[in-house]
């Protein structure tokens, strides 16, 4: 199943440095302590569509790896990263859009980092709990050819459709500022397959297929799906509005042919939800596809995405503030078997200044965030219920054991608003996000929201806290190393190191270790912090100081070889 890891078949023999420099020309060896596995519970799920998912939109492979305890913290059981493949220019976040080939880039300004940085994130990630998910072009490459890998340049692999239009065939065939691949043509299939198979043997867990509706189905003699798809990774594609089949009925066969394959964006929901509560008004739909026969098992939302952010000043969501996306998002992500994408915000506004490389927005820590996937974590398999209370003011999403209440507008205030279907079970609920008390009936809940205008109410709400030390453990150094200490949603923050150092911290503060830790030794350290509901969290972390001119020892991936 996608989303589960295999484990690798390592051999147990150590080499020195020695046998390395005579064996290995390439970058076959994983120099180096294997991690240990960490002893927090994040609460993550084991498959990607039933958790949440963390767009670091632009960010390099060490910048996402750098934050993984936060991601972890927040809930979030996967991250996509933009583009792997190598741009076709510099700077702007869309060359990332216009590839040169069907490879992963080795490093350079029109990357994100090497692949050896990607293949440490998705490495780190997985001792979090966290899956990987890349984003591939694969209905173009970068609309001047000069550049672009050479065995796809011949004219037979492209096709020029001028005056793009809203017909299906002119969707599928049509150009869209670059020319469009012939997805149908066997040997082009074989290339993007093969990418597909680079990004999985460096450890990428998923794939989010750029512009999928641009590529047809089986059912339209193609079968360039059916080849490229691993069923051991998870997929999905980006549909904007519909599959462009011209009327609702051809759409709506076109959208269960294409879930039968992977799951889709639902756009259109998110941008509802969004616009509602920009405007003040509690939303008024309930859903989009999933209201039209298509399974919510197989659909992906989001309160924005970078379509709706990156394309200019006043474009979609651009204008919108943080706080009316965390609405939207608190809305779609309170949702069962659907899973959910939070868009991290680059810095800048302007469509050209965006760029790729520049990390964006950690907001995605904030305690509205966390605790609405905490909640999605904790509803897995549980029934929902949406609701649109307009005499309250307020969009209700209902599960057997909580609720996400979101104010149209406004903070601060009580509320009693509809216990749809008698969904959530009478009781008394705790909002993670504030620890106000909530009172459910049968038929109502009660209860404060706070000053985001998010309540996540549900049984045993404490999970709202954590800390966590970068770099991983077991890391060797020599002379001194910086280490970052982190805490989330905790108070009394605090640190001890076997060198006698101690005091209180915030989060991402760094310390200074080894000076007074001999070669061969190990520094120790500990960080505390006390969550809401008065327990406190541990971690621990240990460093070997090593000598610069030490032997190096190594494991090597045997899976490749299985030499004997």
């Amino acid at each position: 199943m996608y989303g589960k890891q295999k484990a690798k078949r390592i051999s147990a023999v150590l080499l020195s440095s020695a046998v390395l420099a005579a064996s290995f020309t390439g970058t076959g060896a994983i120099i180096g302590t294997a991690a240990e596995p960490l002893s927090t519970d994040y609460g993550l799920m084991d498959e990607i569509q039933d958790g949440t998912i963390l767009h670091c939109f632009d960010w390099t492979y060490e910048d996402i790896r750098e934050e993984l305890p936060n991601i972890a913290a927040a809930g979030f059981t996967s991250v996509q990263t933009s583009p792997a493949q190598p741009g076709g220019g510099t700077g702007a976040w869309w060359w990332l859009y216009q590839p040169l080939s069907f490879s992963i880039g080795n490093g350079g300004s029109n990357t994100l980092g090497t692949k050896a940085e990607l293949q440490a994130l998705c490495e780190e990630a997985h001792t979090y709990g966290i899956k990987v998910i890349v984003d591939v072009v694969s209905n173009h490459l970068a609309g001047d050819h000069t550049n672009i890998q050479a065995d796809l340049k011949p004219s037979k692999y492209w096709r020029v459709q001028q005056n793009w239009g809203s017909s299906r065939k002119q969707a599928t065939h049509g150009d869209l500022g670059m020319g469009d691949i012939v997805s149908e043509d066997s040997y082009v299939q074989s290339v993007v397959a093969a990418y597909v198979q680079e990004l999985k043997s460096v450890g990428v867990d998923g794939i989010r297929w750029d512009t999928t509706k641009h590529i047809q189905v089986p059912s339209e003699d193609c079968e360039f799906w059916n080849v490229v798809l691993d069923d051991e990774m998870y997929n999905y594609g980006e549909i904007l509005g519909d599959p462009g089949a011209g009327n609702d009925t051809d759409n709506v066969r076109l959208m269960k042919e294409y879930t039968g394959l992977m799951s889709i964006t639902d756009d259109v929901y998110g941008n509802q939800v969004r616009s509602s509560f920009n405007s003040g008004s509690v939303p008024t739909t309930v859903g989009n596809w999933a209201y039209r026969g298509i399974s919510a098992k197989k659909l992906v939302y989001w309160g924005e995405s970078h379509d709706t952010y990156s394309n200019g000043v006043g474009k979609d969501s651009n204008p919108m503030s943080q706080n009316v996306i965390d609405r939207a998002y608190a809305v779609v992500a309170a949702h069962g078997e659907a899973t959910s994408l939070y868009f991290s915000r680059p810095s800048e506004k302007e469509k050209d200044a965006i760029h790729f490389g520049v990390k964006g927005s950690t907001h995605f820590t904030s305690a509205e965030v966390a605790a609405v996937n905490h909640f999605h974590n904790a509803m897995s398999g549980q029934a929902t219920y949406r609701v649109n209370d307009y005499e309250n003011g307020c969009a209700v999403v209902c599960r057997e054991q909580g609720a996400v209440i979101v104010a149209a507008s406004g903070e601060n205030k009580t509320v009693t608003v509809t216990n749809g279907n008698s969904t959530v079970h009478p009781g008394t609920y705790t909002d993670e996000i504030t620890g106000n008390k909530w009172t459910v009936t049968a038929t109502t809940m009660t209860g404060k929201i706070g000053s985001s205008g998010i309540a996540a109410i549900y049984e045993d709400a404490v999970f709202n806290g954590s800390v966590a030390i970068a770099p991983k453990t077991n890391t060797a150094f020599t002379g001194t190393m910086d280490v970052t200490l982190k805490a989330y949603s905790v108070t009394d923050a605090a640190y001890t190191t076997s060198e006698g150092a101690s005091g209180s911290y915030t989060n991402n503060t760094k310390i200074t270790i080894g000076a007074n830790t001999p070669i061969g030794s190990y520094v120790t350290v500990t960080v505390t912090g006390v969550k809401s509901d008065g327990t406190t969290v541990t971690a621990t972390s240990r460093y070997r100081k090593k000598d610069p001119n030490e032997k190096i020892m190594a494991y090597f991936d045997n899976s490749a070889y299985n030499w004997s």
